[in-house]
């Protein structure tokens, strides 16, 4: 598969989510400030019938997981680093975690 064609596998599975949904894109991906509270670790894993780039597969895993903190109330997620090489690998299945956070003036 493509990158381009990756990347349309993606976007098509950001755009069926439900307009009640939480939306991932409101958690930032990055520590927040120590007035944050923390509001614990989560993790996902994630699998696909098709053979994906690793980095593919990891991406979903994080939007996945940014669903979840944003379904949480998180306003920050702070996703640990992946271990396993990414630039040739193939795969059907990826994880993510991280711990999320709320910030109470964060808009």
């Amino acid at each position: 598969m493509t990158r381009a064609g990756a990347l349309l596998l993606l976007l098509s599975a950001c755009a069926t989510g439900g307009a009640g949904s939480p939306v991932a894109s409101s958690v930032l991906l990055e520590a927040p400030d120590e007035t944050c509270e923390r509001l614990g670790p989560m993790a996902v894993r994630m699998s696909s019938d098709l053979l994906m780039s690793q980095d593919a597969l990891r991406a979903s895993a994080v939007y996945a997981l940014q669903e979840r903190a944003a379904a949480r109330g998180a306003t920050h997620l702070v996703v640990a680093r992946s271990s396993s090489p990414a630039m040739v690998a193939y795969a059907t299945g990826a994880a993510a975690s991280g711990v999320a956070y709320r910030c109470p003036d964060w808009h």
